[in-house]
């Protein structure tokens, strides 16, 4: 698991590669001359009727969204105006508190590359995240600088059927409270509480105006499913 999803992988396998910035009005002053051209990779195909059961990984169902960007938390569509694909997904929170402070962020025109400063609220999120399945823990990281996910989690299970292994991650966590890596997990087992860490403190400053968690469902390769079609598929409806 820790090959298959660590950096030194291609990009199109990898969950850490990336900073995590936004695309349409969601990039960052100067990113645009920065960034080079990327392959934009795709979701892979979910395996063919498994009998999976799985639970939402927070209590809120809705992606997170921005003033200007409704699109800003869906899976599959391609950041930083066209050079990043969004492998995973982020889920807004149901409770937060509003901090009463505001931060600035740079909305860019992809048409243009013109960059607008905005002076957004910020909020602190309080939801619990759980484990969508069954599983392993293989990774328990509690240091958020290491990482564009800051603490995160990563979950092994496998297929029913075929009984091939898949992974899920959990990202920007405030706190864990799984136990050890290779500690067993139950689906809806609490895995820590959503939060706002990345070692970017460009993740961080767009996540006080969009907290989110931030949700992947990888193949034993690696590579992503679309974690909205797995959940769409695999959960009981609300």
């Amino acid at each position: 698991m820790a090959h298959a999803l660590s950096p030194e992988n291609d990009l199109t396998v990898s969950v850490t590669s990336y900073p995590a910035k936004k695309r349409f009005g969601l990039t960052r002053a100067g990113h645009l001359a920065r960034m080079r051209r990327m392959n934009t990779p795709s979701f892979v195909s979910l395996p063919p009727d498994e009998p999976l059961r799985a639970v939402w990984p927070t209590p809120g169902r809705e992606f997170a969204r921005t003033r200007v960007n409704p699109d800003y938390g869906r899976p599959g569509w391609t950041r930083d105006c066209g050079r990043r694909f969004h492998r995973g997904c982020d889920i807004a929170p149901v409770h937060v508190t509003p901090t009463g402070r505001t931060t600035i962020v740079v909305f860019t025109d992809c048409a243009t590359g013109r960059e607008y400063p905005s002076e957004e609220p910020t909020f602190i999120p309080h939801d619990e995240v759980f484990c969508a399945c069954d599983g392993i823990v293989v990774e328990a990281v509690g240091d958020e600088t290491v990482s564009d996910f800051g603490r995160h989690v990563v979950v092994e299970h496998r297929w029913p059927r075929c009984g091939e292994k898949f992974y899920t991650l959990y990202g920007h966590l405030a706190e864990l409270v799984v136990g050890h890596p290779r500690s067993l997990i139950s689906a809806g087992q609490c895995i820590g509480r959503m939060g706002q860490t990345s070692r970017s403190a460009d993740a961080r400053n767009w996540m006080l105006i969009a907290p989110h968690l931030h949700f992947e469902v990888r193949d034993a390769a690696g590579r992503p499913y679309n974690p909205a079609e797995f959940l769409r598929r695999y959960t009981v409806p609300a």
